[in-house]
């Protein structure tokens, strides 16, 4: 489920999140996967953000992770 969830997320728009999130809670009731972080691969994206002269958002890093 982890890997269905993390796959997808980055190419569903905002509006369509909450839908997706209840398709995932109809095909896996009951599971909470919680969303592994490589804090120190996500502060590399950061840096090149900063780098580059880009605004670090939090959702932009979680769609280049």
């Amino acid at each position: 489920m982890r890997a269905l969830r993390d796959f997808n997320i980055p190419k569903i728009v905002a509006a369509d999140i909450e839908i997706f999130f209840g398709l995932l809670g109809d095909l896996f009731p009951n599971v909470i996967a919680e969303r592994k972080r490589d804090m120190t691969f996500e502060a590399h994206i950061e840096s090149s953000c900063k780098e580059m002269q880009f605004h670090p958002e939090p959702e932009f890093i979680l769609k280049a992770v």
